[in-house]
């Protein structure tokens, strides 16, 4: 947490922010924050326009107007929560506990990096994102054809794969029960005996569940570890079928929703459902 629906509707808050907008400051006080560099390395960036905002699965990707990307990812607890212009600024931002970056954009306000578990980082790469190389295909772009080459002959289980990386970026836990909720299938079934046309549901249903979750900006689960751009809290943990509801009805049958253990894994599931 957060997974692929809420870094994009941060994503799309920051464009609307500070696309266009020249950083005028960086200031770093978490060490762990730019951990892959010294924090005076990410000093390189001031003064550069922020040309434009992307995401790769989990990653927020800062390119700037000289070809530099700023790479943030949140993480378990990271938070980008965006501060008026005359707000408190790197000195004030302090008082706000567990702030660990603070960005200046003139006029535009600052954007403050928080991050309770310090998990997150910042790092600078190229334009050929080297340290994203092992990263599968960005899960919004999931087809048949690809997730029937990904799975063919795997035992692991499909929740397991769903959260593999290299398999497919931007599936956490809470999505890869949701998807295997709704495409009505076991999330601890291996996933080399799904059939073609279950393969079929299952890419149609993963695009459908994330896109559902960024329409509704996410999820906010108890521990209110994911805000918006503006601290705002998601809406999709409403319309969860399965994660976090063991023991409530399943929203289709009626029967009581399972927490499954396997080993050290766990999902979420109906069993009259899902097969």
């Amino acid at each position: 947490m957060p997974e692929l629906p809420e870094v994009e509707t941060v994503r799309r808050d920051l464009s609307r922010l500070y696309l266009g907008q020249t950083l005028q400051t960086l200031s770093v006080t978490g060490p762990r924050t730019v951990r892959r560099h010294a924090a005076e390395l990410l000093s390189a960036v001031e003064g550069r326009a922020l040309r434009r905002l992307g995401r790769r699965g989990k990653y927020l990707l800062f390119e700037w107007d000289d070809g530099q990307i700023l790479v943030v990812h949140l993480r378990m607890s990271g938070q980008l929560l965006a501060r008026a212009a005359g707000a408190a600024g790197a000195a004030g931002a302090a008082t706000v506990p567990h702030t660990h970056a603070v960005l200046g954009f003139g006029p535009a306000g600052e954007l403050h990096f928080v991050d309770p578990r310090t998990f997150g980082e910042f790092f600078l790469t190229t334009s050929d994102l080297p340290e994203l190389a092992h990263l599968g295909p960005d899960a919004l772009l999931a087809t048949p054809a690809y997730l029937a080459q990904a799975l063919a002959g795997r035992r692991a289980p499909l929740k397991a794969l769903l959260v593999d990386q290299r398999v497919l970026a931007g599936i956490g836990s809470i999505y890869a029960d949701e998807i295997c909720a709704t495409a009505g299938l076991r999330p601890f079934r291996p996933g080399g005996s799904l059939r073609r046309g279950q393969v079929a549901r299952l890419a149609t249903t993963i695009v459908a569940v994330l896109e559902a979750a960024i329409v509704a900006r996410g999820s906010t689960l108890g521990d209110q570890q994911y805000r918006d751009v503006l601290g705002e809290v998601g809406h999709y943990q409403l319309e969860h079928r399965v994660y976090g509801r063991k023991g409530l009805p399943c929203p289709t049958c009626g029967a009581p929703v399972e927490r499954v253990q396997l080993g050290a894994k766990s999902a979420y599931q109906c069993r009259k459902c899902q097969h």
